[in-house]
């Protein structure tokens, strides 16, 4: 008798499982990037180059970040862009406010001068209450004639992806 209905039981996980996931992926989205409802505004936006020979190549953190942040406004026009310095960020400590101003982050690692260099980049986005709502990360090797494009063709992917994240938890597309 317990075996009939351990496998009702069984039965009936599976089934509610079954139809749970045919909707899982709005419903994974949702759970996971729900903070991303609450941001109002972006304040910061960085790109961090890692990597001794990352100047020799011609990757730098200036660049990228202006690079990453025209991104952005092609991806997030109806999202304002206003960078917070460092010293003023310190206001956003309190919770009600820091939930509603998100950040982008990205590292970008290099290891090597010539062929094959080792990239490594990565992105973090959220808020200033929670800094790591969504993150991706990838890598690869490359030689010095494409390294550049490489990492900008990541930093767009990533931007993309992020806003098709960010705008269908809000329920934009």
């Amino acid at each position: 008798m317990k075996k009939k209905y351990l496998f009702l039981v069984l039965i009936l996980l599976i089934f509610t499982t079954v139809i749970h996931t045919s909707n899982s992926q709005e419903s994974i989205d949702d759970f996971l990037y729900h903070d991303f409802k609450d941001i109002e505004s972006f304040g910061y936006i960085k790109v961090k180059v890692q990597g001794e020979q990352s100047f020799l190549i011609g990757l730098n953190s200036e660049e990228l970040t202006s690079f990453a942040r025209l991104k952005y406004k092609n991806n997030f026009a109806s999202i304002v862009f206003q960078e917070i310095p460092a010293e003023e960020a310190y206001l956003y400590e309190e919770e009600e406010q820091a939930k509603k101003v998100g950040s982008i982050w990205f590292r970008v690692w290099t290891i090597g001068d010539d062929f094959p260099i080792v990239y490594y980049v990565e992105c973090r986005a959220g808020s200033y209450k929670n800094y790591d709502i969504w993150h991706e990360e990838t890598l690869g090797f490359s030689d010095v004639k494409g390294i550049k494009q490489v990492v900008r063709n990541e930093l767009t992917r990533m931007i993309e992806n992020l806003a098709i994240t960010f705008f269908k938890v809000r329920g934009e597309i």
